[in-house]
Formats: structure tokens, sequence, C-alpha cells
């Protein structure tokens, strides 16, 4: 036969040598700390659901959290000071810590991509600018419209759909934190 099917045996033989080799870890004399993590704990394969002792829902991050990880992954960039980072946390409830991540990073393209507009503008910008007795050539601060535009676009991707599901399973199979 063709072609058909390949991706299902290949999945299925990784599925099985990584079951066998948890199976080898559980047999030896040292003591193995297994970590996994899923956004889509639901799609586990039954057998590795029994071989993961312990099930633990994380929950989404609440205000503080999403303010940290917004401190932190702005950290190199400068926001301007009309930009209310813990307003911004509260706004964001519902996101994962990747969508928080994916928006800083929206947040901190904006800048560059107004320069690159304005360089876009004039053949020789640097020499133009200063001509001109303007700034040096460089990246602005982050501004609350940055931060309005970013959110505009970088939407959560956690639904109530996920919501029921998650709830679901962990009231089947796990503990929440």
């Amino acid at each position: 036969g063709g072609g058909g099917g390949g991706a299902d045996e290949s999945s299925r033989r990784l599925k099985t040598e990584l079951l066998v080799q948890l199976d080898g870890l559980a047999k030896g004399e040292e003591l193995v700390f297994l970590l996994a993590a899923t956004n889509l704990p639901w799609e586990l394969d039954p057998a590795m659901l029994r071989r993961l002792e312990k099930r633990i829902m994380v929950p989404l991050p609440n205000d503080a959290a999403r303010l940290s990880m917004m401190l932190r992954y702005l950290r190199p960039h400068a926001a301007a000071a009309g930009v209310d980072l813990p307003a911004v946390a509260q706004r964001t409830a519902g996101y994962s810590g990747s969508d928080v991540m994916l928006l800083c990073k929206e947040c901190a393209m904006r800048p560059l991509r107004r320069l690159m507009a304005r360089l876009d503008q004039d053949l020789n910008p640097t020499a133009a600018m200063l001509a001109d007795g303007e700034e040096e050539v460089s990246v602005g601060d982050i501004t609350a419209e940055d931060v309005e535009g970013a959110l505009g676009t970088a939407k959560p991707s956690y639904t109530e759909a996920h919501a029921r599901r998650y709830d679901e399973w962990t009231q089947s199979f796990g503990v929440v934190v």
C-alpha cells in the first residue's frame, strides 16, 4: 500500500518507545523525577496517564503573576510614563503565560515598526535627521498607544470551552494547585 497512515505509525512507535522507557525508569534503583506539561491533558494516552502518578492542574496566572511576567519580558525595553502595566495586567485576565509573552513581544515591536516606517521615508535618514537638528536614530519608548494596539492583536488563547474541559479533566484525573 501507499503512504496513508505513515504518520500514525510513527506516532504509535514513538508512544510505545516512550512508554517502554518510562517503565524502564521505574524498575531502576535510582530515583527519577519526571515533570511533563501539556495544554491539552484530555488528549494524553490512557497508558501515559497511568504512568504519571500525580496530575496537577496549574491555573492561569493571576493579576500579580501577569504583572510580574510583563515586567520581566519588557525589562529590556523602555516604556513611556503613560504606560500603566498594573492596569494592563488587570485587563489581561484570561491570558496564559504564553499569551502575556506574545503581548509583550507585540508591545516591544511597535516602536521598532514606527522607526522602520520613519526610516523608509528618507533615503539617507541619519544624515537628514542630524542635519535638521533632530536626535539620533533610535527605537522609541513603548507608548500607551502601543499597548492598546498590542491588546487589539494579541488575544487570549484560552476560551470558556477550554475552561469547562480543564475543569472536567481535573475532576476526573487531577488536583488543582
